[in-house]
């Protein structure tokens, strides 16, 4: 019973009704991932919260801060299986709400940002149904993740496959386990050769990984996991390693992570059914942006017949979600390095973004104008060669948000001719020096370029 669609209002950020669409698995690795990016405060911590609200014996409380003051109403709907389940107040000003229809199924486990927890606790041991049973949503946001001293009682009972699982991303088999101290209170215990120390002596990088792996380990094909920032005090390989483990789980279950790392984002993934969704506040409070099924296409076609060209797949595509607004698109990598040089040349600074995904070419742009048109980016630019007059000419057309200029000259650096290849007279000279017959030219453009980023 998959969770298809969760529609969002009166919800802290959410003075607008707000629809996101969660991806379904297909047996495909990371096809089951919903992405959240987005800047700080946009309100993707809000999604995972509404998805906590779900959980518990007794219905949510939505604490004053957490409802939004222009509705002081706050209302759920979670789509499962084409029906809605209901969460909203009683009354408007209420803290309290009823359920209309809601069920267990599907099991919803989340995993919020902050993922340490007591050092020192009491004993109880809570399997996953348990856990998620005592989980209801707090009145606020809290500095521990409470509870999850109780799963690890539960195991240890059999650490083997929870174990396996946390080599996996650390590298190496840790020796832990749960040790009691005079006082009465127990504690998490590691091993290091010889010697042992507390939880309380643990990176904060380590604490993430238990928690991110006890939402993975005893979970169940069709099950849904939320994890809010997995990638806090992880080191880059780890974050790797975490994605690549959350994306072989989202082959047949639900997973949605809210991320500030592009790592996280699978571009595979996108591809194969995956959903990803910028979130973004502003006057109108918090706006969700979904990729369309175009969007998609276009990942897979600037994917597809690109392999020699790794940084397709690499971090600097995937930065591509993460981007504020003032985004200037280029064809290629190197135009990326140059054209600030260009801009300084000129006594000019640009305000906004360079990007090059190295594309594969002008036609090219109009698929990373589409995904960023999807996800409600509105100050985008193009630079294209002196030669792609007919492409801006398109791209202004199915982009008229969206300012596209050529440069008055073939490439932006000059290239010598090579056996069988004409030489190419560029912005540049050899010495990457913008040419005189040029400057006036670039001038007007960059200028004309930063009245539309900075508008």
């Amino acid at each position: 019973m998959p969770l298809t669609q969760i529609r969002i209002s009166g919800y802290r950020g959410f003075k607008n009704p707000g629809t996101i669409d969660l991806a379904i698995p297909n047996g495909i690795i990371g096809s089951g991932l919903t992405i959240l990016t987005g800047p700080n405060n946009g309100g993707k911590s809000s999604i995972l919260e509404c998805l906590r609200a779900r959980s518990g014996n007794e219905s949510a409380s939505f604490a004053a801060g957490t409802r939004n003051k222009s509705l002081e109403f706050v209302e759920i709907v979670y789509v499962v299986d084409g029906a809605d389940q209901i969460i909203h107040s009683i009354s408007k000003g209420s803290s309290e709400t009823t359920k209309i229809g809601v069920t267990r199924n599907p099991s919803i486990f989340v995993v919020p940002s902050r993922k340490a927890f007591n050092a020192y606790f009491g004993k109880a041991e809570w399997n996953r149904d348990q856990f998620v049973d005592n989980s209801p949503l707090p009145p606020q946001r809290s500095s521990v993740l409470a509870n999850f001293e109780y799963r690890l009682f539960n195991i240890l009972k059999d650490p083997s496959s929870f174990n396996a699982l946390l080599s996996r991303v650390l590298g190496y088999f840790p020796i832990w386990t749960i040790d009691r101290s005079d006082q009465g209170s127990y504690f998490l215990k590691f091993f290091n050769g010889e010697h042992s120390h507390s939880s309380d002596g643990m990176g904060d990088g380590v604490i993430s990984v238990f928690a991110i792996v006890d939402s993975l380990y005893d979970s169940t094909p069709g099950s849904l996991i939320a994890i809010d920032e997995p990638e806090l005090s992880l080191h880059p390989v780890l974050q790797r390693r975490a994605a690549d483990l959350i994306s072989e789980y989202a082959k047949d279950r639900q997973i949605l992570v809210a991320t500030h790392s592009p790592y996280f984002v699978n571009l595979r993934a996108l591809s194969d059914g995956a959903n990803l969704a910028r979130i973004t506040t502003g006057s109108d409070g918090t706006t969700i942006h979904q990729l369309s099924a175009s969007s998609k296409d276009s990942i897979r076609r600037l994917s597809d017949g690109n392999l020699y060209n790794p940084h397709v797949f690499g971090l600097d595509a995937r930065e591509l979600f993460f981007q504020e607004d003032r985004i200037i698109l280029t064809e290629g990598q190197e135009d990326v390095l140059l054209y600030p040089q260009v801009a300084a040349q000129v006594g000019m600074k640009l305000n906004g973004s360079f990007f090059g995904w190295g594309a594969g070419g002008a036609s090219n742009i109009a698929h990373l104008c589409r995904i960023l048109a999807d996800l409600g980016f509105c100050k985008v630019a193009g630079l294209l060669d002196g030669d792609k007059a007919t492409e801006a000419a398109r791209l202004e057309a199915e982009f008229p948000n969206f300012y596209f200029a050529c440069i008055p000259a073939k490439d932006i650096r000059t290239k010598p001719a090579r056996n069988g290849t004409e030489a190419v007279e560029g912005l540049l000279d050899s010495k990457l020096v913008l040419k005189a017959e040029h400057i006036a030219v670039v001038s007007a453009l960059l200028a004309k370029l930063g009245v539309r980023m900075d508008a």
